[in-house]
């Protein structure tokens, strides 16, 4: 019997960070690990949990659930960190937002992580 070759994700990095409190959380990108370093460097509370999950259907119908990359409990706010889209990366994001009552922002660059700062999440949560 032919063996199955697993597919490898060519755009992410899984590794650890750990975080102020010194507890460790494992990151599936280098730009969540930098996205993390940012928050903690502003100060910014956030949580990381494979619990958090919000519904969203695929585009053949089938039920799914998104984790969200952070969730900043100070200003009841979802991060995706999201440098490489794919047509079915695009169609879940539109799902979840329109069947989630959350706010999420969608950061696509590294340059977007390094001008994050809280008056821009204050802003967004105005939204």
């Amino acid at each position: 019997m032919a063996r199955r070759r697993r597919k490898k994700k060519l755009w992410s990095k899984k590794s650890n960070y750990t975080k102020l409190d010194g507890s460790i959380v494992s990151m599936d990108s280098t730009w969540e690990v930098m996205m993390a370093s940012k928050l903690d460097e502003l100060g910014v509370s956030w949580h990381r949990d494979e619990s958090l999950k919000l519904e969203y259907k695929t585009r053949g119908g089938r039920k799914r659930n998104y984790i969200p990359d952070f969730y900043l409990i100070d200003y009841d706010l979802y991060i995706e960190v999201k440098g490489y889209w794919t047509d079915a990366a695009k169609h879940k994001m539109k799902d979840v937002q329109k069947r989630n009552p959350v706010k999420i922002l969608i950061l696509e660059s590294i340059q977007e992580i390094v001008c994050i700062d809280n008056k821009t999440l204050e802003s967004f949560t105005l939204k």
